[in-house]
């Protein structure tokens, strides 16, 4: 797997030195077409390619009749056929060498594209909560979708383009200067302030990318939101504000792509204006001799006009496509900084090197003096000092007010951050000497938001344990009472699955998200408020159902008392700090804040 964008160009070093090169030769021919053009018209006024006076000329013209007289009584129209003959010969040769360049870019450009998606992809799903807050799901999201096409089609145009196109340039630059040095030095003139008129468009337009790529992750995450919460936005009536923000939003974006696109449009115009006076310069250069030259003088400067001409329009054609192919490659090389961001990122949680045997007499979870915060600021912990533990086959129930810290213990737990100071022991070891997966298979977590996916109830099932057979799923479907309303479904395990779960209720949602973590059969089960959605008698069958659940030790966020008090521990929080630890009969006795919040929900119960 690829570490920075540069790795994927090198997987394909050969295929990126093979298509440019390729298109050398294309170069070349169309470099040498003019030429045989000239050395046809001069044979037409000479007898004997020796009394041709340009040397490129006559080398031509000597190749042309080594293939003899096609036609014994028109010397003129033989050498015609001839020289068509090899420039025919040299255009369908290009043109096979062209789909062959074409070809070798296309697939060097899609391999990469998917090389460095793939890395990308790799590298987020691997990335920590707090890692990915470093960007943001929005900024991810347009990175691995706009940016790594952007790259691609960098890959694409230099494969393409980008060495044929300043090698046409600069070969009828010399070509022009051997033809003729008086209408080399307009060649001279003209093809440096091209560059310098590019480079200065293109250096300015370079700087605008960033803000026009930072104005697309605003738009993205513009529209996840309002996408996300279409109906809040409904529910509140305020889709004409949403919509004016997304407006401004875009109309940001629009602007700025405006600017730049603005200004090189500009380039076009200045390259063809310029072509336009350097022709002028041309024909005012070789005025004297048209006008009062002899003959033979007026068929070579003829020829030679004809074939600086053909040449001037090779530096205007070239010159045109060499822009976009310098703006491809600018977007590609900030696009590649944006990716590179990622990939070189370290993640804050990483691969232990893995336990070798479990103490299985040891406290199954054990937080020894935990605390942690979401910021660098210690003075505002989300946890503070938690010490508990908890035997394997025992519930543990959490509750406490919002923010108090209930899912933080859980994101511990699954390692998904590490404490800022204290150790959590699982099976006597530190997490933090398991590899992540063999950690994560330990636990079955039911996440506060419900997260199903896009496929089929079969294929969600599959995420939590790929061997799993129908009659596991089924069972696991009773316990998360959610068989009755799934075996309604003509077809049952293989019902659809839209994006979100949107499909199915709130409730549902749970219960099916609570059946496919009891598919894992791990040591490990979590509920972080994970049946808020449903009522309180569905939420008892469920308990009912777990407790039953032999050496499954269990977790269970919630702000029901009723949810918890079955617990062997339950743990009171309150801003992140421990208000009381035991069990529901003793917290009543020994906690005036758990007996208020038991008799608050007794009276509403």
């Amino acid at each position: 797997m690829i570490k920075r964008v540069v790795d994927s160009y090198k997987n394909h070093i050969i295929a990126l030195t093979l298509g440019p090169a390729i298109k050398l030769l294309e170069a070349i021919f169309d470099l040498l077409i003019p030429l045989f053009m000239k050395a046809i018209i001069d044979l037409n006024q000479y007898n004997s390619p020796e009394d041709i006076p340009n040397v490129f000329s006559k080398t031509l013209a000597n190749f042309i009749r080594l293939f003899g007289t096609l036609v014994p009584t028109n010397q003129s129209l033989s050498d015609a056929l001839v020289g068509g003959t090899i420039i025919l010969i040299m255009g369908v040769v290009g043109f096979g060498v062209t789909m062959s360049a074409q070809y070798i870019a296309a697939r060097t450009a899609t391999e990469v594209g998917y090389e460095i998606r793939q890395a990308l992809f790799n590298k987020i799903i691997h990335l920590s909560k707090k890692d990915r807050e470093k960007f943001g799901n929005s900024r991810l999201l347009t990175t691995l979708s706009s940016d790594t096409y952007q790259i691609q089609q960098g890959v694409f145009f230099f494969t393409r383009l980008m060495i044929r196109a300043p090698f046409i340039i600069l070969g009828s630059l010399v070509f022009s200067f051997i033809l003729d040095y008086k209408i080399g030095l307009a060649f001279i003139i003209l093809v440096p302030t091209l560059f310098i008129m590019m480079f200065t468009i293109l250096r300015h337009s370079s700087k605008q990318y960033l803000p026009i790529q930072s104005a697309l992750d605003d738009i993205s995450t513009r529209s996840s939101d309002d996408i996300s919460g279409a109906r809040v936005v409904r529910a509140f009536n305020r889709q004409n504000e949403e919509n004016d923000k997304f407006e401004e939003i875009t109309k940001t974006y629009e602007s700025k792509s405006i600017k730049v696109h603005r200004f090189n449009s500009l380039l076009n115009p200045l390259i063809f204006a310029l072509t336009a006076l350097i022709t002028i310069l041309i024909v005012y250069l070789c005025r004297g001799v048209l006008l009062n030259g002899t003959d033979a003088e007026k068929v070579v400067i003829s020829s030679t006009l004809i074939a600086e001409m053909a040449y001037l329009a090779q530096i205007f054609f070239a010159t045109c496509q060499l822009p976009p192919v310098l703006l491809d490659i600018v977007k590609a090389g900030v696009s590649r900084k944006r990716v590179d961001d990622i990939l070189k990122l370290e993640p804050a949680i990483v691969d232990g090197e893995g336990v070798d045997e479990e103490d299985k007499e040891a406290p199954i979870i054990e937080f020894n003096n935990v605390s942690f915060s979401y910021s660098d600021d210690a003075e505002h912990q989300a946890l503070n000092n938690l010490s508990f533990k908890l035997k394997s086959g025992q519930t543990l129930g959490i509750i406490g007010g919002t923010g108090s810290g209930k899912s933080t213990i859980i994101n511990l737990i699954e390692r998904f951050y590490d404490p800022s100071s204290g150790t959590i022991n699982l099976y006597g070891h530190d997490l933090k000497d398991y590899a992540l997966e063999d950690l994560r298979n330990n636990i079955s977590l039911v996440n506060q938001k419900s997260s199903l996916f896009k496929g089929t109830i079969r294929s969600n099932f599959s995420m939590a344990n790929f061997m799993a057979s129908d009659e596991e799923m089924i069972e696991a479907l009773k316990k998360a009472e959610a068989y009755e309303f799934v075996s309604q479904y003509d077809d049952f395990l293989d019902h659809e699955v839209i994006e979100g779960g949107k499909n199915f209720s709130g409730g549902q949602r749970q219960r099916l998200c609570i059946a496919r973590a009891l598919v894992e059969n791990a040591n490990i089960l979590i509920l972080d408020d994970s049946t808020s959605a449903l009522d309180l008698l569905t939420d008892k069958k469920i308990r009912t159902h777990l407790s039953s659940l032999e050496n499954v030790t269990k977790i269970i966020v919630s702000q029901r008392v009723s949810t918890i008090a079955d617990a062997d521990i339950i743990i009171l929080l309150d801003k992140g700090s421990v208000m009381g630890i035991g069990t529901h009969e003793q917290l009543l006795k020994d906690s005036p804040i758990y007996l208020e919040i038991f008799e608050s929900q007794a009276r509403k119960g």
